[in-house]
Protein backbone atom coordinates (compact mmCIF):
# COMPACT_ATOMS: atom_id res chain seq x y z
CA UNK A 1 0.00 0.00 0.00
CA UNK A 2 1.08 3.56 -0.70
CA UNK A 3 0.05 6.95 0.60
CA UNK A 4 0.57 10.58 -0.37
CA UNK A 5 2.11 12.87 2.23
CA UNK A 6 2.13 16.67 2.11
CA UNK A 7 4.33 19.04 4.10
CA UNK A 8 3.61 22.76 4.34
CA UNK A 9 6.56 25.14 4.56
CA UNK A 10 4.60 27.49 6.82
CA UNK A 11 3.79 24.94 9.52
CA UNK A 12 5.88 23.04 12.04
CA UNK A 13 3.31 20.23 11.95
CA UNK A 14 4.30 16.80 10.63
CA UNK A 15 3.25 15.84 7.09
CA UNK A 16 -0.44 15.10 6.54
CA UNK A 17 -1.84 12.28 4.46
CA UNK A 18 -3.70 13.37 1.33
CA UNK A 19 -6.57 11.12 0.29
CA UNK A 20 -6.77 7.39 0.90
CA UNK A 21 -4.17 4.68 0.69
CA UNK A 22 -3.48 3.23 -2.75
CA UNK A 23 -2.88 -0.36 -3.77
CA UNK A 24 -0.13 0.49 -6.26
CA UNK A 25 2.51 3.16 -6.59
CA UNK A 26 1.12 4.02 -10.02
CA UNK A 27 -2.32 4.76 -8.51
CA UNK A 28 -0.67 7.01 -5.92
CA UNK A 29 1.28 8.86 -8.61
CA UNK A 30 -1.93 9.50 -10.56
CA UNK A 31 -3.53 10.86 -7.39
CA UNK A 32 -0.57 13.21 -6.77
CA UNK A 33 -0.97 14.61 -10.27
CA UNK A 34 -4.72 15.14 -9.72
CA UNK A 35 -4.03 16.84 -6.38
CA UNK A 36 -1.49 19.22 -7.94
CA UNK A 37 -3.98 20.35 -10.58
CA UNK A 38 -5.82 22.24 -7.81
CA UNK A 39 -2.85 24.66 -7.54
CA UNK A 40 -1.92 27.37 -10.04
CA UNK A 41 1.80 26.66 -9.71
CA UNK A 42 3.22 23.17 -9.25
CA UNK A 43 5.99 20.94 -10.48
CA UNK A 44 8.24 17.97 -9.85
CA UNK A 45 11.74 17.81 -8.39
CA UNK A 46 13.14 14.53 -9.75
CA UNK A 47 16.50 14.89 -7.96
CA UNK A 48 14.80 14.91 -4.55
CA UNK A 49 11.79 12.73 -5.56
CA UNK A 50 9.01 15.10 -4.53
CA UNK A 51 6.34 17.27 -6.15
CA UNK A 52 5.79 20.86 -5.11
CA UNK A 53 2.91 23.31 -5.20
CA UNK A 54 2.71 26.98 -4.30
CA UNK A 55 -0.37 28.86 -3.15
CA UNK A 56 -1.26 31.80 -0.90
CA UNK A 57 -0.14 29.75 2.11
CA UNK A 58 3.34 29.17 0.68
CA UNK A 59 5.23 26.16 -0.61
CA UNK A 60 3.97 22.60 -0.14
CA UNK A 61 5.91 19.40 -0.84
CA UNK A 62 4.19 16.11 -1.69
CA UNK A 63 5.63 12.62 -2.04
CA UNK A 64 4.53 9.01 -2.25
CA UNK A 65 5.40 6.84 0.72
CA UNK A 66 5.15 3.09 1.14
CA UNK A 67 2.71 2.26 3.93
CA UNK A 68 4.42 0.93 7.03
Amino acid sequence: MFKILELSSTSAAPPIQIGDRFATREDALKAVRRHLKSFKASGHNPEECYWWARDSEGLRKCWVSADE
